[in-house]
């Protein structure tokens, strides 16, 4: 993904800067990285504006907002900036101009089957909620990255309210005891807890960002749930088969009943383990190669032979379904 220097660049007519300077300074409070011209004045003081805006419309943001109205349309920069962002859009095939309609002005370039936003029953708040959403669906977050990790001493970063969910865990309408839940970001990060006697596990997040799911208990196969977005409750049900139960390996674990330690690596793209004491397919020499959702068969060292399938992996995070065997 092209690296920018800010998430939301915002273009629009001056007619409309009292809706959209409140769009401005919500966002910012949410720490969304945000281009808007009265946050830049001392930045722009003196710069050749037709090169510089170019620039940012062109190269700097993730995403740009097209605020439209019939005085956009009319509008000498307006239309200097979504030539440029237009510019953008054409090379990478991208939506990257999202169009907001303040009316159903026509404006150069936006085709009519092009999504949109209707502003005309949206309040600032409902919009930026819509931005979130966008923004997190394309593997954003908020505070947003580029305001996290500035450098400089004066920049502070925007307290957001962390917010606190709750996954519970179900099984035939029953709550599920002692069963592993982690949220896995895309960089490799997790959450993790355990359920309670409810079936509930409860998370405490900062920083909002789309997550992986996993659930996992010896008594269940696993579940997998993508881009959660940690804007609300989940309920997960887990299914019952005598044999099977699963896991959530992090860099090594243990499975109940098998006497070794099990060490999954990802190298991407390659997937492969060992086995400390634990013989794989049959004595194979380690580490042994393995594709997702195929079995791979193992035996201790006290003759117990089970199958194992590799469900999910990120970074040192795995998730295993284990076939037990029944004993008479």
């Amino acid at each position: 993904m092209r690296q920018t220097k800010f998430d939301i660049a915002l273009s629009f007519a001056g007619e409309q800067r009292e809706y959209v300077d409140q769009v401005a300074n919500i966002l910012n409070q949410k720490g969304i990285s945000t281009f808007y011209d009265k946050f830049e004045e001392a930045n722009l003081w003196g710069k050749n504006l037709y090169d510089y805006l170019s620039d940012v419309y062109m190269n700097q943001a993730r995403y740009t907002i097209m605020f439209i109205s019939k005085d956009y349309s009319k509008k000498l920069w307006p239309n200097h900036e979504r030539q440029s962002m237009q510019a953008r859009a054409f090379q990478e095939s991208s939506e990257y101009v999202l169009p907001a309609k303040f009316d159903d002005t026509e404006i150069p370039g936006v085709l009519p089957t092009t999504g949109y936003i209707s502003l005309q029953n949206k309040t600032p708040e409902e919009f930026v909620y819509i931005i979130e959403k966008k923004l997190i669906f394309s593997g954003g977050t908020i505070p947003s990255e580029n305001i996290r990790s500035a450098l400089s001493t004066i920049i502070t970063i925007p307290k957001t309210e962390p917010k606190n969910i709750r996954l519970t865990v179900m099984s035939d309408n029953n709550p599920v005891e002692s069963a592993q839940v982690c949220l896995i970001a895309d960089n490799g990060t997790t959450l993790n807890a355990t359920t309670d006697k409810e079936g509930n596990a409860n998370f405490h997040v900062v920083t909002r960002r789309l997550y992986s799911v996993l659930v996992a208990h010896p008594k269940y196969s696993s579940a997998i749930l993508e881009q959660f977005d940690t804007t609300e409750d989940l309920k997960i049900t887990l299914k019952s088969v005598e044999n099977i139960g699963s896991i959530i390996c992090s860099s090594t674990c243990y499975i109940n009943g098998l006497q070794g330690r099990l060490n999954p690596i990802l190298d991407s793209p390659r997937r492969y383990f060992y086995a400390d004491n634990i013989a794989i397919e049959g004595g194979k020499e380690q580490p042994v190669m393995f594709e997702l959702n195929k079995p791979v068969q193992v035996e201790d060292c006290n003759g117990v032979i089970m199958n194992l399938i590799f469900r999910f992996m990120r970074a040192r995070m795995s998730l295993i379904d284990y076939v037990k065997p029944i004993f008479e």
